[in-house]
């Protein structure tokens, strides 16, 4: 809930840290498809990635969004893990310490 008085706004997570997920049909079709996190942890370019999240930012903020679930930082433990592609750490956490700081 919004706290007006205070300036707090409603809270509008939005999932999806390869792209602003949508059923809107608005806005089907004007989302961008981002590289999903782990391919961008593969550069080990830091400042890539800082482009990047700025990018995926300035579009969820656009879109009404004030936080984002995801993209994670996380060492794989699991190879059948599902969700792999979406921790930006692959198997390393020099490279999570280092992309996140």
């Amino acid at each position: 809930l919004a706290v007006p008085r205070l300036g707090i706004p409603s809270l509008k997570f939005m999932d999806a840290g390869q792209g602003y997920r949508t059923t809107d049909a608005r806005v089907v079709g004007q989302v961008t498809s981002w590289p999903c996190a782990l391919a961008a942890g593969a550069t080990w370019d830091r400042e890539l990635v800082r482009q990047m999240a700025a990018a995926i930012a300035r579009e969820f903020r656009a879109k009404g969004a004030n936080g984002i679930l995801g993209p994670g930082i996380n060492v794989h433990r699991v190879a059948r893990n599902g969700r792999n592609a979406e921790y930006m750490s692959g198997e390393s956490p020099a490279l999570g310490a280092a992309l996140a700081t």
